[in-house]
């Protein structure tokens, strides 16, 4: 067992040191941390709202929804887009844009549309016999 750490020593001995350097960086730091709040909030509220509404998972549900739904992802301008078709025909995309279905099916392959059952599969492993 490894010994007690002397948190009383260790505060003597680098104590002054921190202290030091708190004074010099310090309001260099806050500074830092003031000036680059609002990037790093807007960084994070936008991921956490992919992840609260995740698209492929809208889109599943969209494509359940309609007569012979099939899905497909695209990229336009470096997002990802599923469209959503229905007996061939598109029929939405998730997350919503602007962009017109001839725009982001211009280069797609028709060939790699799947079922929401497709989509949907997951590998199962085998799990570990108990002892």
């Amino acid at each position: 067992m490894a010994a007690a750490t002397n948190y009383t020593k260790l505060a003597l001995k680098y104590g002054p040191v921190v202290y030091t350097l708190a004074q010099k960086y310090g309001p260099k730091l806050v500074e830092q941390m003031l000036k680059n709040r609002e990037p790093a909030k807007a960084f994070v509220s936008e991921r956490t709202d992919r992840v609260r509404n995740n698209p492929r998972k809208r889109a599943l549900e969209h494509a359940d929804s309609v007569i012979e739904g099939t899905l497909q992802q695209v990229f336009h301008r470096g997002q990802p887009y599923w469209v959503v078709f229905s007996r061939g025909e598109p029929v939405g995309t998730h997350p919503h844009t602007d962009a017109s279905f001839d725009v982001l099916l211009l280069n797609a392959d028709p060939s790699k549309r799947v079922s929401p059952a497709e989509l949907r599969r997951t590998i199962t492993l085998p799990r570990r016999p108990k002892k």
